[in-house]
């Protein structure tokens, strides 16, 4: 009897009941999911009654609760179960950092409404205008935004006050577990999230950066307590599957999440496609390259958006001009020589913030470089005008390369372009960002800027290629106004 116990308790269809700091985890799970239903239900509710309300009144009828309510008491059952059931199946209701954006939120909102106006049409419902798609489409998709906005910022500030962090334990070699820690902990001062506290790093594979063998179950059991242990970071694990095996049959009988910290080679795979093989599994890597219909969906978008922000800002490109020839009475624009999509390099056009001459005088400040890799940045570098100086702060400096936008030699969002003084020291795998339009705003800008390091900087070059959508350029189109306007990291 005591032995078809101990049969049960090692089948792996077991599942633990959750006691301790799991359970806690998962009550706080639940109230998360539960407050962003609510959340949502609530916008839904608010938008279609700002919607009628607004009608009401325009047509100069009295604004009545109660006919709006009986039209709600219809129109809110099939409107809330779908915008659920589409924001579950589109992740918005898992963890802080899984659920994705504003852009999600408008393409789920989006698919919602069609939705709901399908089924309306085939139901029969009789309506005399579609104001009320469209309108509650903008109105919802608004409070949506902005209530769980303001959710995740007061919950940051809540777990930051309750100094709530997740200790993480990272297996694999040193030369991979050492930058992912500070980059974790680097995060601990960010209140967009959960900060991580790195308990410790282990080598789980022989030969992996040290000559030590591989820990043994009763190792594994010791180091990987759930009261001290929140989750299990694997950093670029290669060789032998048994260690690794071993971890994640002990990770999943404690309840220990495991994730997989990807190498930057891992990065440049703009997509995975399974090919057949004879008795083995492979997987297609394909370079980050934007082509095809993406790359003329985002050229058309380039050209549209380009072509009416230089309308919209010919009067700051104008005022600009003049202060900087006002200056020194020298040259308007600055002709940056940088290395552009294929390595091809072209000149970017900026506004001249620093004095005539002033590139024959960086060797002499070499020494005073603030900024790692393949970066030449100084926080209060002498050769910048105090004209060059306003128009840095506000980014207005970077304004003339709409032109270059036009021109096709660069995109409105990309990675940055790197003058031909630091492309020279990249190496070859930073040096495959090249294989897309370099852009005037990206990632850098809207996720630190000059703070980051320069390997985050290329890692975040390669996830925004490969995840690269119209909406996700319009978000960091969008982010980049409070980056630039509360200069974070902008020198």
């Amino acid at each position: 009897m005591e032995e078809s116990a101990n049969r049960v308790a090692r089948d792996v269809r077991f599942v633990p009941i959750l006691r301790g700091r799991q359970h806690r985890d998962y009550l706080r799970r639940m109230f998360s999911v539960g407050a962003l239903v609510a959340i949502d239900v609530a916008s839904a509710f608010l938008g279609l009654y700002a919607v009628l309300a607004f009608k009401l009144w325009v047509t100069g009828q009295p604004v009545d609760s109660g006919a709006i309510w009986s039209v709600e008491q219809k129109a809110l059952p099939i409107v809330t179960i779908t915008l659920v059931l589409v924001f579950a199946k589109n992740h918005l209701y898992r963890e802080r950092g899984e659920r994705g954006g504003s852009a999600r939120i408008l393409s789920s909102v989006t698919i919602a409404t069609v939705i709901v106006l399908a089924l309306v049409l085939a139901s029969g419902w009789r309506f005399q205008t579609f104001y009320v798609f469209y309108s509650s489409w903008f109105t919802i998709s608004v409070l949506v935004i902005v209530l769980r906005a303001s959710w995740d910022s007061v919950t940051a500030l809540v777990l930051d006050w309750l100094k709530f962090e997740r200790r993480a334990l990272l297996v694999g070699s040193p030369d991979m577990t050492g930058p992912i820690a500070e980059s974790l902990e680097r995060s601990g001062h960010d209140r967009h999230g959960v900060a991580y506290r790195v308990i410790g790093a282990h080598v789980l594979i022989p030969g992996v950066g040290t000559d030590h063998e591989s820990p043994s179950a009763e190792e594994l059991d010791a180091m990987l307590d759930p009261e001290q242990v929140d989750e299990v970071i694997l950093a670029g694990a290669a060789g032998r599957d048994r260690p690794i095996l071993d971890l994640l049959d002990v990770c999943r009988r404690r309840g220990i999440p495991v994730r997989l910290a990807p190498t930057t080679a891992q990065l440049l795979s703009h997509s995975i496609r399974a090919v057949p093989a004879p008795g083995l599994p492979l997987f297609e890597l394909r370079p980050p390259v934007l082509g095809g219909i993406a790359f003329l969906a985002k050229r058309g978008f380039d050209l549209v958006v380009g072509a009416l922000l230089i309308v919209l800002l010919s009067p700051i490109l104008a005022a600009a001009a003049l202060a900087v020839w006002l200056t020194d009475r020298g040259p308007v624009l600055y002709r940056s020589r940088r290395v552009g999509v294929e390595e091809h390099p072209f000149d970017c056009l900026k506004f001249r913030t620093m004095r005539v001459g002033a590139d024959e005088l960086q060797v002499e400040l070499e020494h005073r470089n603030e900024a790692d890799g393949a970066l030449f940045k100084i926080s209060d570098d002498p050769r910048v005008t105090k004209v060059g100086k306003f128009l840095r702060r506000f980014s207005i400096d970077e304004l003339p390369q709409l032109f270059n936008v036009m021109r096709g030699n660069m995109s409105l969002v990309g990675p940055r372009p790197l003058p031909e003084r630091d492309y020279q020291l990249l190496d070859d795998l930073h040096r495959k960002r090249y294989l897309v339009l370099p852009g005037m705003t990206g990632l850098w800008q809207v996720s630190g800027r000059s703070d980051l390091s320069f390997d985050e900087l290329v890692r975040l070059d390669f996830y925004y290629i490969e995840t690269w959508s119209i909406w996700l350029d319009l978000v960091i189109l969008v982010r980049t106004i409070p980056a630039v306007l509360f200069k974070r990291g902008a020198y």
